[in-house]
């Protein structure tokens, strides 16, 4: 399964322009257990990594 993805900005007058065109997106292998992205390497980040 993929999403199509599409950047546009809104001006003040509710008119849209578009920044980047339409796109498909793969979803992600592998999800980082830590809310930072990329997850970090202290040990609190290699822990979690680890309990899975």
């Amino acid at each position: 399964m993929s999403m199509s993805l599409r950047v546009y900005a809104v001006r003040p007058d509710g008119t849209t322009t578009v920044v980047r065109e339409q796109r498909e997106i793969l979803p992600a292998d592998h999800v980082p257990t830590t809310l930072q992205y990329p997850p970090c390497a202290c040990p609190r980040c290699g822990a979690a990594e680890d309990e899975r």
